[in-house]
């Protein structure tokens, strides 16, 4: 797809599954202005079908001032590979752009962040999480510790400041030594804010995860539905 984008979602609650994507000159998917309802699920974006090779689009998926559309899903098969696209892997752009749940996805290999909200790098967290923006500029999970004990399970613990009295699904991947995405999904865990917006958390799983390896989050607020971007990581080192 040497020109433009690889597929313009003009229309709403439209889904769009198993496509691979790559070489596109914007986006792989562009979710277009006043969109809502679209489900992008089980495809390949910036990559082959093998999610190996690296055929990058300029963006992965952009969600361009479209609302409560849903990358990815609960399940395996639901999931998109996203990887190897120039910049970033997941762009959340435009005053309109609230609602949009990005879960359980397979991110990684690609030039920039796995998930930017506004377009401009890294977005800090706010107390109680009260600044506007796309996905409300929803705060992302604070990493800790990530400990793997002699038995092979993996603890991490952290914490979550944003909006008080709410549920939000964290969702927690591991990554090769040095990246920052989100390359393999290890579970999610469900946590409720307090009063001042605080929910301390610890999740723990015997899944493989070598020693050096990087554990990052995302925070998905359970009313709204707005994903944040990913934490910073956090090394596995031994307990």
């Amino acid at each position: 797809m040497p020109d433009g984008d690889g597929l313009f979602i003009a229309a709403s609650n439209s889904t769009v599954r198993g496509l691979v994507i790559n070489r596109a000159r914007n986006s792989g998917i562009l979710i277009g202005p006043g969109t809502t309802g679209n489900k992008v699920v089980g495809n390949f974006i910036g990559t082959d079908a093998t999610g190996t090779q690296k055929l990058g689009n300029n963006y992965g998926i952009h969600v361009y001032d479209g609302s409560n559309n849903t990358i990815g899903g609960t399940t395996t098969a639901e999931r998109n590979v996203i990887s190897g696209n120039d910049n970033n892997g997941v762009v959340v752009y435009g005053g309109g752009a609230t609602g949009n749940r990005i879960l359980s996805n397979s991110i990684f290999s690609n030039g920039l962040l796995g998930i930017d909200l506004k377009v401009d790098g890294t977005t800090a967290n706010d107390t109680g999480d009260t600044d506007t923006g796309p996905n409300g500029l929803q705060n992302k999970p604070l990493l800790s510790s990530a400990k793997k004990g002699a038995t092979g399970t993996t603890t991490v613990k952290g914490n979550l400041n944003s909006s008080p009295g709410k549920t939000f699904q964290l969702q927690f991947f591991s990554n090769p030594e040095g990246t920052d995405e989100g390359k393999t999904l290890l579970g999610s865990k469900s946590v409720s804010t307090d009063a001042s917006g605080d929910a301390s958390f610890t999740f723990s799983t015997t899944k493989a995860i070598r020693l050096g390896q990087n554990i990052t989050a995302t925070a998905t607020n359970a009313s709204t539905g707005d994903t944040s971007e990913f934490s910073a990581p956090r090394k596995v080192v031994a307990q």
